[in-house]
């Protein structure tokens, strides 16, 4: 190639006073400096125009601000024409905040005789500026996704590593030097005014059978003002936008015919997700960008259909000859690596920080010595040890079930099509909506490998380590000392154990209580003055308290009285405060609260089978925290905490946040009593029922925890510094009392374990047989008949229609508000009766392929049904028990189905209300790439 006659440089200035100088200073003292400078201001409003008159003697060309780089370049060659051969004159283009070293251009120069005749354009190394020595660019080009790709590592410095020219798709307008004939006829895209030119034209210098090629040797400083956000104007004031919608531009005007529609689609798609990876680390700005450059491409088929036009008579060369040139298919992924390689080194930034604020003085213990000596530590590995030695028989097996809990389905989609259809083929079929708790139990499945059994597993083997960390990590943000968390860790993690809930399998308590620390926790920095914390502690209250309401519904009273208390107080909570705490655990609820409100004695249910395991606690058992029923500690242990709450109030020191203790407490305690005299009807139940209230025994428990641990404190200390007197006879034996009640119960838990009625085994209603044939179709239902008058039973039969082998968990919550079918009802009497010869027909006509009376047979039920026409004995493998078959053909044709159209909506609802407490209450990217520094 022969070597060029001219150079004339061209700089576009806008706004560029503060890197200018030494834009000019780099110029001025160059080796080998330009034959000519054009320079160009875009309307610029600081010094610019005067530092380029002062510099080069000249007036600048004047365009007006709103002028892009594409129209000023051309204005610039426009204003001085060529003298002699084009072909002889090469153009030099310069940004504003692009300093070049003394070498640069004529280190361009001299390696253009060395280069291939096709070459038209070459470029320098980019090197951060004012550091000099990171590498920004050495040649460019672009990813399917529309990302620039350098082939650099973040912060690597030049070492000489990438010495060798070498052919690129493009290089930046920073530095560029390219012949004057082949840039006045491609020229720079005026649709892409400040960001992704440089791409677009390398691009089609490609497909045109031109080369680019980047020179290391030549080395430019690039202070990159407009990719940063430093520099002010119309064209950059959003600069993340500007640059996705010319990478989308570029890649959509200049992909074959072929890659169109693909590439189309995946920016489309890409974009909304990446909107919504911005949105989940709370980059609202970044998000809004994405989409608007999204809209921006996508939006305006006509102005692609023009720019692919204009392209379409320059192209050469075949799209596998470029393809080279552009970033392999496989480097968004790499790019996805580095992401999550970036997001454990936060992980690990932000553990390091934990354990090094434990470490006591100096913080350099090291984490074996630093664990040795938590008694919290101890704590947990002696819970989690006896939570495995009492559940030794429930720990592998079948199914866990009974009492309030039915057995997990088999796959996690059970429980996804249960939360999200408005038909269920259950029970004679339902349009109620699933129980709300599905949502997160069925998430949490699914990220255990779409394993539900392994979830309810956790909750209820696993509930005293969960509830111990919980609680360990709230009484530590609210005491100094560490004995008195751990023993406060133990005795909350004992309360659903020995208060039944786990042995009735309450699955709504047991839930609630492993949740209820992480939501109380934050509750504390509420009032905080920074304004960035007490926001994060409101919507982590918020995401804890849906996520308790949910399994308890009635613990939202726990909300209202949290904020009805510190308005009252005037504690200084924010009206949006207010607004999140109460609105959130309802949006979290929907679409199940608008059924439950249609028969609002749902509302003091929770998660589990209602009535299930009748209970009728008494006062003192209540007082002791045992919810009456199976599973309980014996009473008189559990009174230890009560008095040694009561003997708490002995330290004025304390002695106001005990009280607040016994204000939760009291509340508590009068939503007990008010449970205590309901009773509760649902279109579900054959009769009604007392509502369950074991949470609120849990909670007034906890309370009475808190009030002796705030009281523990530190005790030791304040004994020490006082005169012998009865109150240290009462803490003696108050602390005896309380570590006596925590040895005992911890005995009782071991020996007695948390099996009956809470078990592993067969959760069958039926023969297998007819299991099978219900599980593999919903007309091949068994409608299972329990009681009857006579011998063999007694009072009125009972029917439940199974559609598959067995009922499993979330199933329960839809047939509780579900309403009997009144006809259906009919056709169990006139079965009974024999007065009806349609009866089995119309059976058949509900999908009911058999009938099984579960054991004791009653003896006149057995009868009617040997009597009925169309119904025939079938196999039972129970001696006790019988069965038969119906014989007309299966069909649920004449089933009428009546869809509920609201519910994707208030499932939209819910999800966008989760989703939104999630991503509010996750680490925002600003405090992610503070970690990753």
């Amino acid at each position: 190639m022969k070597a060029p006659t001219r150079v004339s440089a061209v700089l576009v200035t806008h706004e560029g006073g503060r890197w200018l100088p030494g834009v000019l200073e780099g110029l001025t003292t160059a080796t080998r400096s330009p034959d000519r400078i054009l320079a160009v201001d875009t309307g610029s409003t600081d010094d610019s125009v005067e530092l380029v008159r002062a510099a080069l003697g000249g007036e600048p060309q004047a365009l007006p601000a709103t002028a892009g780089y594409p129209e000023a370049v051309r204005a610039a060659l426009a204003a001085a024409p060529v003298s002699g051969d084009a072909a002889e004159e090469w153009v030099w283009l310069l940004h504003d905040d692009s300093r070049p070293h003394p070498d640069c251009l004529s280190e361009l120069l001299e390696t253009l005789p060395h280069l291939a005749d096709d070459v038209v354009a070459v470029g320098p190394t980019l090197r951060e500026w004012p550091s000099l020595k990171r590498l920004l660019e050495v040649g460019v080009t672009i990813s399917g996704s529309g990302r620039r790709e350098t082939g650099l590592e973040a912060g690597e410095y030049d070492q000489g590593q990438h010495d060798e020219p070498r052919r690129t798709l493009a290089v930046n307008t920073a530095g560029m030097l390219i012949r004057r004939d082949v840039l006045e006829e491609f020229g720079l895209d005026d649709e892409l005014p400040l960001f992704g030119n440089d791409l677009d034209l390398g691009w089609r210098l490609a497909r045109a059978g031109h080369g680019v090629m980047v020179v290391p040797d030549a080395v430019m400083f690039h202070a990159e003002a407009s990719h940063r956000g430093r520099r002010t104007g119309e064209l950059a004031a959003r600069p993340r936008r500007s640059e996705r919608a010319g990478a989308m531009y570029t890649l959509l005007a200049n992909s074959s015919p072929a890659m169109l529609p693909v590439r189309w689609l995946r920016l489309l798609l890409g974009g909304l997700m990446r909107a919504l990876g911005w949105s989940v680390v709370r980059a609202w700005s970044d998000a809004r960008d994405e989409l608007a450059a999204v809209a921006d491409v996508h939006l305006h088929p006509g102005r692609l259909s023009r720019a692919r036009r204009a392209r379409r008579d320059q192209v050469t060369a075949t799209s596998r000859e470029v393809r080279p040139l552009l970033a392999p298919f496989w480097m968004p992924l790499r790019h996805l690596s580095d992401f999550f390689i970036d997001l454990g080194r936060a992980v690990g930034a932000v553990t390091g920080d934990f354990l090094r604020s434990k470490a006591g003085p100096g913080g350099h213990a090291s984490l074996g010595h630093r664990m040795a000596a938590s008694p919290s530590w101890w704590s947990f590995v002696a819970v989690t040890v006896l939570a495995m030695v009492a559940a030794h028989s429930l720990l592998t097996g079948d199914p866990l079930h009974g009492g309030a809990l039915l057995a997990a389905p088999d796959s996690v989609g059970h429980w996804w099509s249960t939360w999200s259809q408005t038909w269920h083929w259950t029970g004679l079929g339902s349009n109620q909506p699933g129980p709300a708790y599905l949502l997160p139990m069925a998430a949490l499945g699914t990220l255990l490998l779409g394993q539900p059994s392994a979830v309810v597993w956790l909750l209820f083997i696993a509930t005293a380590p969960l509830a111990f960390l919980g609680a360990d990590r709230f009484l530590r943000r609210l005491l100094r000392g560490r004995w008195a968390p751990a023993w406060g860790g133990l005795a909350y993690a004992a309360l659903p154990i020995v208060s039944g809930a786990v042995s009735q399998g309450r699955l709504g308590t047991v839930a609630a209580s492993v949740l209820l620390p992480w939501a109380a926790a934050p509750a504390l920095q509420l009032l905080d003055p920074v304004a960035e914390v007490r926001t994060r502690a409101t919507w982590r209250v918020a995401l804890g308290a849906a996520l308790v309401v949910l399994f308890v519904p009635t613990s939202f009273v726990l909300v209202v009285a949290l904020v009805l208390v510190a308005l009252a107080a005037r504690l200084g909570l924010r009206g949006w405060q207010v607004i999140a705490l109460l609105v959130a655990p309802l949006l979290v609820l929907s679409p199940w609260l608008v059924a439950a409100l249609l028969h609002p004695g749902a509302l003091l249910t929770e998660a589990g089978v209602a009535g299930a395991v009748p209970v009728h606690p008494d006062a003192w058992q209540l007082l002791a925290g045992r919810s009456g029923g199976p599973g309980n500690a014996p009473t008189w242990w559990g009174l230890a905490v009560p008095i040694a709450a009561l003997v708490a109030f002995w330290r004025a020191d304390t002695r106001g946040r005990v009280a607040r203790a016994w204000v939760v407490a009291a509340l508590g305690a009068v939503v007990l009593a008010a449970l205590a005299h309901s009773t509760v009807s649902l279109p579900g139940l054959s009769q009604a029922i007392r509502p369950w209230a074991g949470f609120w025994v849990v909670l007034v428990q906890a309370a009475l925890v808190v009030a002796v641990a705030l009281a523990a404190d530190g005790l030791v200390e304040v004994v020490s510094t006082r005169s012998f007197g009865v109150g240290h006879v009462l803490a003696a034996l108050a602390g005896v009392a309380v570590l006596g009640s925590l040895v005992l119960g911890g005995a009782w838990w071991v020996g007695r374990g948390i099996d009956q009625p809470l078990t592993r085994g067969s959760v069958a209603v039926a023969p297998a047989y007819m299991g099978e044939l219900a599980d593999s179709r919903s007309s091949g239902a068994t409608m299972v008949l329990t009681g009857g008058p006579g011998d063999g039973g007694g009072g009125p039969v009972d029917f439940r229609v199974h559609r598959a082998s067995s009922l499993r968990l979330g199933d329960d919550g839809v047939l509780a508000l579900t309403e009997p079918d009144p006809k259906f009802t009919g056709v169990v009497g006139d079965l009974m009766s024999g007065r009806s010869t349609t009866a089995a027909a119309r059976l058949a006509s509900a999908g009911i392929a058999y009938v099984y009376a579960a054991p004791p047979v009653s003896d006149q039920v057995a009868a009617a049904l040997d009597a009925s026409n169309d119904i025939a004995s079938a196999s039972a493998p129970d001696p006790n028990a019988r069965a038969w078959r119906v014989v007309p053909a299966q069909s649920l044709d004449s089933v009428p189905v009546h869809r509920n159209w609201l519910h994707p909506l208030l499932l939209l609802v819910q999800v966008v209300a989760l989703l939104g407490l999630v991503v509010l209450v996750a680490p925002s990217r600003r405090s992610l790439d503070r970690r990753t520094r």
